[in-house]
């Protein structure tokens, strides 16, 4: 059975690995570690994406990434290229560095954001590299705790489901980090029905279209109002010429419920908040 094509839904959510070449090292000094961040962060610019949560293990990455306009292929694509290429020169070697093929699963972020982000920071527990995620200094868990936060990194949207304050934010993070509870399945194996996404079905039916929506569909004005309200913020604020990373967020959370309800396209999204396409998710 030939594979599925890749899912593109702007502003979606993404669970993406990539993995060293039959598994083995992708980093071989703290330097390949900071030049991988440094050509992400070229990258985020380079294709409008944001990343809310990272770790770098040994021969593989874990990310959560959310794209704009642009299909994530092209972000991982020129990353993997781009470090392969360079860590081959540095070594005096040929092949491949990775897989050909990194993996990605589109992810219901109302309903496994934060466990996704759990997930990605315990790694190196699991992995049985370190005891507390606090001592691993490869991953995004401790700039979410308040230490050394890298420029490209998105934090926003993870802490506003923890509180309104940064410091309660941060308090509730780390005790929902301390939980001990198992990732749910589905965040780890994906909808039984399609692999490619990490959610229920009719979270599944929204994104392809495999089926109608049942009951009544949203309006536009009835989703905004909705995120206006679940985030605390006005429409005239989201609308306002102000580039607060906050506000961006919460405008690519509504577009990307915009479009996999089929309630209304990126570019009618965008006129709403009087914007341009290629501005929208711009921070």
């Amino acid at each position: 059975m030939p594979r599925k094509p890749r899912l593109h839904v702007p502003g979606g959510l993404y669970h993406v690995i990539l993995r060293g070449n039959d598994r083995q090292a992708i980093y071989f000094s703290r330097a390949d570690r900071r030049r991988w961040m440094k050509l992400l962060g070229e990258g985020i610019d380079r294709y409008r994406c944001r990343v809310h949560a990272y770790c770098w293990m040994t021969n593989h990455v874990h990310m959560a990434v959310q794209v704009s306009d642009v299909p994530l292929h092209r972000l991982m694509h020129w990353l993997a290229m781009t470090y392969s290429r360079q860590t081959n020169q540095r070594l005096g070697r040929t092949g491949h560095l990775f897989e050909r093929r990194y993996r990605s699963k589109l992810v219901d972020a109302d309903s496994y954001l934060l466990e996704l982000v759990r997930y990605i920071h315990l790694n190196p527990v699991t992995a049985n590299m370190v005891a507390d995620p606090r001592r691993y200094p490869w991953s995004s868990h401790r700039a979410y705790l308040g230490a050394y936060c890298p420029a490209w990194l998105t934090l926003d949207w993870v802490l506003s489901c923890f509180g309104a304050s940064l410091g309660d934010a941060r308090r509730a993070y780390a005790v929902f980090m301390a939980d001990d509870s198992q990732a749910p399945e589905a965040l780890i194996v994906g909808n039984e029905n399609d692999g490619r996404v990490i959610g229920d079905d009719n979270f599944l039916d929204r994104v392809d279209g495999s089926s109608p929506p049942s009951g009544r569909r949203r309006t536009l004005s009835q989703l905004i109002r909705e995120y206006c309200e679940r985030y605390e913020v006005t429409e005239a604020q989201l609308a306002s010429p102000a580039r607060t990373r906050r506000y961006c967020d919460i405008r690519a959370h509504i577009a990307a419920a915009a479009q996999c309800e089929r309630i209304a396209t990126l570019h009618e999204v965008a006129l709403r908040f009087h914007r341009s396409i290629t501005q929208f998710l711009a921070a």
